[in-house]
């Protein structure tokens, strides 16, 4: 809903959206406070406010969203101090520091005031990108901020801080932009030596003691921008500086500094440099050609200079626009296609638009500062520069510059669906460092012209590969998928919270309970002493319908209870379904359900306790546990099992809906256990072929044509467990700095196979063989597939595994869990080919797909 001009207040109905992932309302016009209901959205992972009205305080409930990513609140008129869990102005005792899986902290050009609390940076924070600039903040930079040891941007440029720079910022060997301009900083700029990463230093503006350049700013061998204007530099600028290998921009306007300027023989990569109002004297430029501005130096005065460019520099008008065109073609093309620049090709581009906060240069009559942007954006997208073209670039009102690209596809008609939200993620993300990040915006991916291509008749897989492009671009506003899929079922879902479990009564509900053979009835009371009266140590995790608590029975039996929060409350029949279904589901790789509870207005699952937390855990190092090749077959395998028997075995079918590493958990033996599917929806009847449900999942897990169809599947748990499977092999997260674990294995595979792969595998992994590794990850890829025609079922997968494993091993053949269970799997002929298992980019009709054992056909088992 962003970019809509919206107005009104944000409602506080906004945290009944307990499933929502990202929530974007920028660039609106809404007015009034942000609703502390926004604290009840446990499951989102990004928020984007920016380019508001929104005024008020920061509420203390965001330190609720423990599993948010992104918070960007930039761009209106927020005010009062930043919340942090000890100041004293809450009773949940929470704040920003603790959102310790935050990464993104973008709250610049706002009112904000006060410090910056030292308990924001501490060893558990993750945050990458600090972005206060452009507030009312004072008091000193905290010591404490050298504790945020994954910074990667750190700007609190244009505010009030005063005192000393701490030392401690040497310990932010991370970071690769410091931004401190425009502040009221005294003493000496601290040694910065250890900053190696260090792109952009801007520390102008401030009341430094008069000093000379430092020294050890020449060690800082990737520094690109220097902004040290106004800041008491005396003396002579050393050689050095401008013999940087990647300095593009300096700015050292309004100091003391003398003598000669001397470029005759460095300043080979030197864009632009700035020394108005200094003391220089005289110059040796050599073969320097670029902008360079000596206004208010004595040099001017003199006869070689006093009427030169450098000393005279033109009044500068940004020009109205800048362009690059495709004029060399000449052939027509309709509708939304237009000629592409490699090869006048007609192709659908994707419009992206990219706003700017003023850069260092000051014109765009020299192409070459475009001709930057176009490298660094084709460099980061692993594309040519031909795929780009600019049609627009010009700088606007508030002297930000403005550049719309238009990215062409290379070998296609059309984008893919993996490029598209790959590009829709990393773009942002991608910039020359003489720009800075940029506020990324993109039209939508038109696809008018899928309605002709579906009546032209194309195959079945060209039309879901062609609709997908447009569904995937919705991941960037999949908060509005979800409010309205929640807006439509609003009488439903009113209708079940006004009939909860127990009918709202406090007193015991167990002769209202279900008589279950396979899990027993709890009473409140039991549940409340199991856990400590659910007390916060232990809590062991938190989601969307509630609270997760470790508990311990009287027989000594640990337990994990989910405690569902009043908004995921299910109706009482609805609930009693529910556990009536999961007492009969058993099998070795499923999560049991113990028991339940329906007393004093709660509804509870109790289920078994997992030792060994998830697999996640286990992958990132979390846990201690360390896997090795053969232990990760054998939880890919038994994670395989479970869903198989779900969806093939289980009465009626179930598809579990939120596959995911945090979903597979590791007992004792460290075998694969899947959770989480307790809350999962029932699998169609046996004359539908989908369910349509509301909105769950996790972004990088979820099915690419669940935003086309809103319907899933159990190819929709297909694709989520070979992205896990893509974990097993990278150990990396499926979206890990604006990278698509998917997108980016199948352009690895594409442009060099398992060589090219071998990049991001897991490095306790490179020893392995390469067979065995490729196997695996073919797997992966064709669980992975666009098409969900071209999936396996899981059971064909369990059957692949174990062939694999089986091989591996050194033995004949792999237990099943039942006879029953080895019976329907045999019933699946489909192989897994050896030759053709990588999707091409080149093919967009999803006929990559899996190859069948001669006379097969592919079967659906369903008991």
């Amino acid at each position: 809903m962003s970019h809509n001009k919206l107005r009104g207040q944000l409602s506080s109905q906004l945290g009944r959206l307990v499933n929502l992932v990202i929530l974007k309302l920028e660039s609106n016009e809404f007015t009034g406070t942000i609703p502390p209901a926004l604290g009840q959205l446990r499951n989102v992972q990004y928020i984007y406010l920016t380019d508001n009205m929104l005024q008020g305080p920061i509420p203390h409930e965001i330190g609720l969203l423990r599993n948010l990513y992104w918070l960007d609140l930039a761009n209106n008129h927020l005010q009062g101090e930043l919340p942090y869990s000890s100041d004293g102005k809450n009773k949940l005792n929470v704040g920003l520091d603790n959102l310790t899986t935050t990464k993104h902290f973008h709250f610049n050009n706002n009112s904000l005031e006060g410090p910056i609390p030292s308990s924001i940076c501490h060893q558990n924070m993750q945050l990458i990108h600090m972005l206060f600039d452009s507030n009312q903040m004072s008091g000193n930079i905290p010591d404490a901020i050298g504790d945020c040891l994954n910074l990667t941007v750190l700007k609190i440029d244009h505010n009030h801080f005063s005192g000393e720079i701490p030392t401690t910022l040497d310990r932010l060997v991370n970071l690769s932009e410091l931004h401190l301009t425009a502040n009221q900083l005294t003493g000496v700029l601290p040694d910065l030596s250890n900053l190696n990463k260090l792109n952009i230093l801007a520390v102008g503006d401030n009341q430094f003691t008069p000093s000379e350049i430092p020294a050890w700013l020449t060690s800082l061998r990737s520094l690109t921008d220097l902004q040290m204007q106004k800041t008491n530099l005396l003396g002579s600028i050393p050689e050095s500086l401008f013999e940087l290998p990647t300095i593009t921009a300096v700015n050292l306007d309004n100091n003391i500094l003398n003598g000669t300027l001397d470029l005759s023989t460095s300043a080979s990569s030197l864009l632009t440099l700035s020394l108005i109002n200094n003391r220089i004297d005289s110059t040796s430029l050599g073969k320097f050609n670029q902008e360079l501005n000596l206004q208010g130096n004595p040099v001017c005065n003199t006869s070689a200079l006093v009427n030169s460019q450098v000393c005279n520099p033109d009044r500068i008008v940004p020009p109205i626009s800048y362009q690059t065109n495709n004029s060399r073609c000449s052939n027509p093309c309709t509708g939304n296609f237009v000629p592409s620049p490699l090869d006048c090709s007609c192709v659908v581009p994707y419009k992206c638009h990219f706003t700017y906060r003023a850069p260092y240069f000051t014109t765009l009559s020299d192409s070459r500062h475009l001709k930057v942007f176009v490298d660094a954006l084709a460099k980061g997208l692993n594309m040519s520069d031909g795929q780009i073209m600019i049609p627009e670039a010009f700088f606007n009102s508030r002297n930000q510059l403005f550049i719309t690209a238009w990215l062409f596809p290379s070998e296609s008609s059309h984008w893919s669906p993996d490029d598209i939200v790959s590009i829709s993620g990393e773009a942002g993300s991608i910039y020359p460092s003489m720009y800075g990040p940029p506020m990324f915006q993109a039209d939508p991916y038109d696809f008018q012209w899928l309605a002709n291509a579906r009546r032209a008749g194309l195959s079945t897989g060209a039309k879901v590969g062609i609709g997908l492009g447009a569904a995937i671009l919705a991941l960037i506003i999949f908060g509005v998928c979800a409010f309205a899929l929640i807006q439509k079922r609003q009488a439903d879902q009113a209708k079940s919270l006004s009939e909860p479990a127990s009918g709202g009564s406090r007193k015991s509900d167990s002769g209202n309970a279900p008589k279950l053979k396979g899990a027993r009835w709890f009473s409140f009371i039991e549940l409340k002493k199991a856990t400590n009266n659910f007390s916060d140590s232990n809590e062991i995790g938190a989601g969307g319908y509630g609270k997760v608590y470790k508990g311990e029975l009287p027989n000594k039996d640990k337990v994990a209870i989910k405690r569902s929060n009043r908004l995921s409350m299910q109706g009482a029949m609805e609930f009693k379904n529910e556990i009536e279904l999961l007492s009969r589901v058993h099998h070795r790789n499923l999560v049991s359900l113990v028991g339940f509870c329906i007393d004093q207005g709660e509804q509870m699952l109790v289920y078994e306790f997992i030792e060994n937390g998830s697999l996640r855990d286990a992958l990132t190092g979390v846990n201690g546990i360390k896997l090795d090749w053969h232990r990760r077959l054998l939880i890919a395998l038994g994670a395989a099992r479970g869903l198989a028997y779900l969806h093939e075995l289980a009465n009626p079918p179930i598809i579990h809906r939120d596959v995911k590493s945090s979903n597979i958990l590791l007992d004792v033996n460290l075998d694969a256990k899947v959770a989480d599917f307790g809350l999962s929806k029932l699998a169609p009847d046996a004359g539908k072929t989908h369910v349509t449900t509301q909105v769950k999942g996790t972004v990088g897990y979820l099915d690419p044509e669940y935003y086309l169809t809103e319907q899933l599947t159990e190819k929709s748990d297909v694709y989520s467990y070979g992205v896990v499977l893509l974990e097993l092999l990278t150990s990396r997260q499926p979206i890990e700095f604006g990278k698509y674990i998917v997108r980016e294995a199948k352009h690895l595979l594409d442009r060099g196979g398992m060589t090219a792969f071998r990049t991001i595998l897991d490095t306790r992994l490179q020893s392995e063989n390469t067979m065995e590794l490729q196997r695996l990850l073919r797997v992966a890829i064709q669980c992975v597939e666009e098409c969900a025609v071209n999936r396996p079922t899981m059971s064909e997968v369990v059957k692949e595994l174990e062939e694999f494993i089986a091989h591996e091993s050194g033995v004949g053949s792999l237990a099943l869990s039942s006879k029953t269970y080895e019976r329907e799997l045999n019933k699946n002929k489909r192989r897994f080919s050896d030759s053709d298992w990588v999707c091409s980019s080149k093919d967009s009709s999803c006929n990559s797909s899996f190859h069948y054992a001669e006379n097969a056909t592919a079967k659906k088992n369903v008991l």
